[in-house]
């Protein structure tokens, strides 16, 4: 019988939203590499975008601290444009916010100039948020929600009934 009560407060609270809707929010794609060798540099990330957005945030880990500058580059291309972005890396550790707005078919490249510095190791993580008219979004109409939890009470209260 608790369950049934149970059951019966939550679609009571439900039934007060009808018509309402939940929307699900959609994270980020990461963009992510890792690079090691002798002497790591130039492009360490290549790739090309579906959809219209914005790369919002990106992480760089250096395998040591470098002692002399290194410079990491964000270049952004397409047949008609071309946008670049400069950094410098002076800790094993760097967080970048870029911002850079992309379109569909643009190609990034992250290129990484170290030419007083011997780099071994990089990992490079960087976040895109598609545009909104490009994510899917999925809504759920309280009223289906409603009724998957009628057809548990009813469940229930039939087994109930046999008991």
């Amino acid at each position: 019988m608790d369950k049934i009560t149970e059951l019966e407060m939550i679609t009571k609270r439900l039934m007060r939203r009808a018509g309402k809707t939940a929307s699900a929010i959609i994270t980020p794609y990461p963009i992510s590499s890792a690079m090691f060798g002798d002497k790591v540099e130039g492009a360490i990330i290549r790739y090309m975008f579906p959809c219209n957005g914005t790369i919002t945030r990106a992480m760089v880990r250096l395998g040591n601290k470098p002692k002399n500058s290194i410079r990491l580059k964000i270049r952004l291309f397409n047949e008609t444009n071309s946008v670049s972005k400069g950094f410098v890396l002076e800790k094993k550790l760097y967080n970048i916010d870029p911002e850079i707005a992309v379109v569909t078919g643009d190609c990034l490249e992250v290129f990484l100039e170290a030419e007083d510095e011997i780099v071994t190791e990089i990992w490079v993580s960087l976040l895109w948020t598609p545009s909104m008219k490009d994510t899917e979004v999925k809504n759920f109409l309280i009223e289906d929600l409603e009724n998957d939890l009628q057809k548990r009470k009813d469940a229930l209260t039939a087994e109930t009934a046999l008991l």
